[in-house]
C-alpha cells in the first residue's frame, strides 16, 4: 500500500511539472522583414538611387582617364621624354585619385546601408520584446537556423505588419 501510495504521488508530481514545462516558441524571418517592409524597400532603393548615379560619375570619370592614357600612347614617339614623364606621373596621380574616390564612394553606401539595417534591427528588437511580452512567447528564433518547425510558429507577417506601421521614418 505504501508503495501504491508513492507511485500516485510521484505521478501527480510529474503530471503537474509537464503542465507547467510548456513554453510558447516562435520563429522570424528577419531578412524578410528588413528587404520586405516599406521602410527597408524605400530606405534601399534610395541607397540604390544614389549608388548608380554615384557609379555613372565614377564610369564617365574612368573613360575621360582611359581616353588620356590612349592620347598620351598616341603621343609617346612625338613627345621628349621628360613631357611624357611629366604626363604619365600626373595621368598615374589621377589613377590613384579616381581608384581612391571609387573606394571611399563605396564604403560610404555600405556604411550607410549598414546603419539603415542596424537601425531597423534595433526597431524590430523593440517590437519583438514587445510582441512576445503580448502574446506570451518565450523563445522567438530566426528562421534561418531552423532546420524543420511548424508554419503556425512562423510569426514573420505579424510582426511585418507590426513594423509598417510602427517605423515610418
Amino acid at each position: 500500500m505504501y508503495k501504491f501510495i508513492i507511485i500516485i504521488f510521484i505521478s501527480i508530481i510529474s503530471f503537474i511539472n509537464l503542465s507547467h514545462a510548456e513554453e510558447k516558441i516562435a520563429f522570424i524571418d528577419i531578412d524578410k522583414i528588413i528587404n520586405e517592409s516599406e521602410f527597408g524597400k524605400k530606405t534601399y532603393d534610395k541607397i540604390d538611387k544614389a549608388y548608380e548615379n554615384e557609379k555613372k560619375k565614377l564610369v564617365n570619370t574612368e573613360k575621360e582617364l582611359i581616353k588620356k592614357e590612349q592620347d598620351i600612347l598616341k603621343q609617346k614617339n612625338i613627345l621628349s621624354e621628360d613631357e611624357l614623364k611629366k604626363k604619365v606621373n600626373a595621368l598615374k596621380k589621377e589613377v590613384n585619385d579616381f581608384q581612391n574616390k571609387r573606394k571611399s564612394t563605396n564604403e560610404k553606401f555600405n556604411k550607410m546601408k549598414l546603419e539603415k539595417t542596424n537601425y531597423m534591427i534595433k526597431n524590430l528588437n523593440e517590437i519583438l520584446s514587445k510582441y512576445s511580452d503580448e502574446n506570451n512567447i518565450s523563445l522567438v528564433i530566426q528562421k534561418k537556423y531552423i532546420v524543420i518547425a511548424k508554419s503556425g510558429l512562423d510569426i514573420t507577417e505579424k510582426v511585418l505588419d507590426i513594423f509598417n506601421k510602427e517605423v515610418k521614418k
